[in-house]
């Protein structure tokens, strides 16, 4: 079965991985699917020969982390909102507990660190045609911005895409020195290490950057230390290697930085004052809304708004530091439960690296271990995360959780034999049936969303390119229920997508269709000239919002749509309350201010519009961060 667990797991980095990382819940759905059948499969492997069991510890922690994440998403203000984290995380515990349970051969990891490999190179490849040559490029019909400079492989973020490099690349240079591997192999694990890299200075991220720094200097400290206990008199030769490989590659990449123009400034304000601070001071403002328990999962996204600063323009989704999110999101309580975790596995990483110095290395005449290869990269690996996720929001994408998910059960279980203690003895036999139950839970709750999610990305593609009756026709098939099949023989047959909301029934939780459906019907109403079948669109326009917004009360996007939607209406009172929402929910967002100027102008009153115009001059420009450009509202 453990071969089962490997397909699955491997399959589901590469599907979720290709579809940007899986940011949005059609294509990471499918993936926790796959990582379902293994979850529920395990239960054959429950009554399987004996194994060596995780640590207790972090086990414990682990399960306490997902247990609390879960409890807040289900009583999150918006359910929608909270949906991503809480399939994430139920993913993340599938991958974790299938690796730290099964997974813990050394041929077995090998195999998927190679699949990991495949990935990054595929990706790095992306990346390059986006930076050298076509920066609108990706697989699968995916878009990017047309503006777009920097390269970002097959995720949405250049950020996170120089997460996933990072990772690849420290665990690869640790294969290359430490494992027992071939020449060949570990030349090749050097190469794959050199081209993330490459991959790294490309996406232009200064997260990116101090990352690398920051896994590679723990590797050459980690590997310094080991030689000095294993064999003092290589020690001043390996530590002038280190730092001087070190130096080397940092070198090399400030060298091929400097020959992009724009790549060159990111590397001289590597130590600038960033427009992150702006995301970090309305973070702070937010967990003091409800420091111990959080305001709840996906909430920054109303409360970075709320507590905008004028230079940030872009929509705040996340706070650009995955622990002021996970404060303001799940308080204080969240955030001893994460430290708990990272100590657990922390410390069972440094006692694995220690035990295997002790009982390997040193014994056999300073011999290399793929065991210790593997121990230590993926510590470093945790180490660039920990740095990472200062400045950016790795753990919120759902492909860069599973690879860590992976990565903590390897250092959770390395599959050596050890003490077992009471805890252990208690703990881990009932863990096991946690799996399965998992896997369950997921193929019963999440998998009956897809055919819901799929309509809502069609409506959102269609809206987009401005194909208006293509979303109105797929939005209402994922909000309203299908009309049962006829079995007449005039009747077309129905299709496939028919069938399975027929079976699941529609979605009337999810607000972006409700604004799929409105905004398509919204911009028929400013196209007709015929005030008669105008004020129908705009009608079904406001009815739809109104819906929306009744699922979701704080969704600025919808009011500002269904205002502009009372203003062809002429419904000019109606407007105006929706406006004051939008602006108290909002107060520092440019544009928004700009629609409602709009909005008085039609209303008649551009007295009042260049009055407000004034105050705005008066008060100065706002000052929008370079990488920062304001677009329209989000959709």
């Amino acid at each position: 079965m453990n071969f089962v667990y490997l397909v699955i797991l491997a399959l589901t980095w590469v599907g979720i991985e290709c579809f940007i990382g899986g940011t949005r819940l059609i294509f990471s759905l499918p993936a926790y699917g796959l990582l379902s059948i293994g979850a529920v499969l395990s239960v054959a492997s429950i009554r399987g020969k004996q194994r060596i069991p995780p640590d207790a510890f972090c086990l414990g922690s682990t399960l306490l982390l997902g247990a609390w994440v879960l409890i807040r998403a289900t009583h999150s203000p918006i359910e929608s909102l909270a949906w991503p984290d809480f399939f994430m995380m139920i993913g993340c515990l599938m991958a974790y507990l299938l690796t730290a349970f099964y997974l813990t051969g050394m041929l077995e990891q090998t195999i998927l660190i190679v699949v990991l490999w495949a990935i990054a190179a595929v990706e790095v490849l992306v990346g390059m045609i986006q930076f050298l040559k076509d920066p609108t490029f990706m697989l699968f019909g995916l878009m990017r911005p047309l503006d777009a400079i920097r390269a970002s492989g097959m995720y949405i973020s250049p950020n996170n895409f120089a997460g996933f490099l990072v990772t690849v690349a420290v665990i690869s240079v640790s294969l290359g020195i430490w494992s027992r591997w071939p020449m060949w192999a570990k030349v090749l694990a050097f190469y794959v290490a050199l081209f993330c890299l490459l991959g790294v200075a490309v996406s232009g991220s200064r997260g990116g950057y101090f990352a690398t720094i920051g896994s590679l200097l723990a590797f050459a400290i980690g590997s310094m230390y080991a030689v000095r206990v294993a064999d003092p008199r290589k020690f001043l030769a390996v530590a002038v290697g280190s730092l001087g490989g070190l130096a080397a590659v940092v070198g090399l990449a400030a060298y091929l930085m400097f020959n992009s123009g724009y790549l060159a400034h990111r590397l001289q304000t590597m130590t600038s004052k960033d427009v992150r601070i702006y995301n970090w001071e309305a973070a702070i403002d937010h967990i003091r809304v409800s420091p111990w328990i959080g305001t709840g999962s996906g909430t920054h996204l109303i409360y970075g708004r709320l507590f905008r600063r004028p230079p940030i323009q872009v929509d705040p989704v996340h706070a650009h530091c995955d622990y002021l999110e996970l404060v303001a999101e799940y308080g204080i309580v969240g955030a001893v439960c994460m430290a708990l975790f990272l100590t657990a596995h922390v410390r069972r990483a440094l006692r694995t690296y220690s035990e295997i110095l002790r009982r390997r290395i040193i014994p056999s005449g300073f011999h290399r271990s793929n065991s210790f290869a593997v121990q230590l990269g993926a510590l470093c690996a945790v180490a660039g995360l920990a740095i990472h996720s200062v400045v950016d929001f790795d753990m919120h994408i759902p492909g860069n959780a599973l690879v860590f998910a992976f990565l903590f059960g390897v250092l959770a279980n390395p599959g050596m034999e050890r003490r077992f203690g009471l805890v252990d003895r208690r703990l881990t036999p009932g863990a096991q049936f946690i799996l399965p139950a998992l896997g369950v839970f997921m193929l019963w709750r999440g998998m009956p969303m897809l055919p819901a999610e799929y309509c809502a990305e069609v409506a959102r593609g269609a809206l987009r390119d401005h194909r208006l009756v293509d979303a109105i026709a797929y939005a209402k098939k994922g909000l309203y229920p299908v009309p049962p099949a006829s079995d007449s023989a005039d009747e077309p047959k129905p299709d496939i997508l028919d069938t399975l909301l027929r079976k699941t029934g529609p979605d009337p939780r999810n607000p972006d269709l409700y604004f799929y459906l409105g905004e398509a019907n919204r911009i028929l109403g400013t196209r007709f000239k015929n005030p008669y079948v105008s004020r129908r669109y705009y009608t079904a326009a406001a009815e739809a919002f109104d819906a929306g917004l009744k699922v979701f009360p704080q969704d600025e996007s919808m009011l500002v749509r269904d205002g502009q939607a009372l203003d062809g209406l002429r419904n000019f009172a109606a407007a105006e309350s929706i406006y004051q929402k939008a602006l108290a929910l909002d107060p520092n967002l440019d544009l928004l201010h700009q629609y409602y100027a709009d909005h008085l102008i039609a209303e008649g009153k551009k007295a009042e519009a260049d009055a407000m115009e004034r105050e705005r001059v008066k008060a100065g420009p706002v000052e929008v961060e370079p990488d920062q450009k304001a677009g329209d509202l989000p959709q």
